[in-house]
């Protein structure tokens, strides 16, 4: 008896870990820029689930339409928005290391793989960026 009493308690804390663990957007919510490129400029700004912001090249781009699949590891993120005149699908994969870096896998023209590769997309590390908080003194 004891030893099943022992086996459920072990198998109920090993689904609530599981559970406990799981991604959602709001674990991406943040500015975050890429740090292995110098100067690049380029980031990801995710606002909320309707406002997601890509920056490169000096341009900002809203994402027009997009897919995360959490359930997957790494995390599939399909995304798609404007490039000048053309419509562009970009599929990518995404880790989220700890609440600070993301690795982000960018596959364009060419199919995903199902996990990061070495020889296949652009693969980007990105750090969050800690918001400016500004004070102000104010005198009567």
């Amino acid at each position: 008896m004891k030893k099943l009493v022992l086996a459920i308690i072990v198998i109920a804390s090993i689904n609530s870990k599981g559970y406990g663990q799981q991604k959602k957007l709001t674990d991406l919510i943040g500015h975050w820029v890429i740090v292995n490129e110098k100067d690049s400029g380029a980031s990801l700004e995710i606002i909320d689930s309707s406002t997601i912001i890509l920056s490169y090249n000096g341009e900002k781009k809203k994402i027009i339409e997009y897919k995360i699949d959490f359930t997957r590891s790494p995390i599939w993120f399909d995304f798609s928005t404007t490039d000048t005149s053309s419509f562009v699908a970009v599929k990518s994969l995404l880790e989220i290391i700890n609440d600070n870096t993301i690795k982000w896998q960018l596959f364009i023209d060419e199919e995903r793989t199902e996990h990061f590769s070495s020889t296949k997309g652009e693969l980007f590390y990105l750090r969050k960026t800690k918001p400016v908080v500004s004070t102000a003194i104010v005198s009567n």
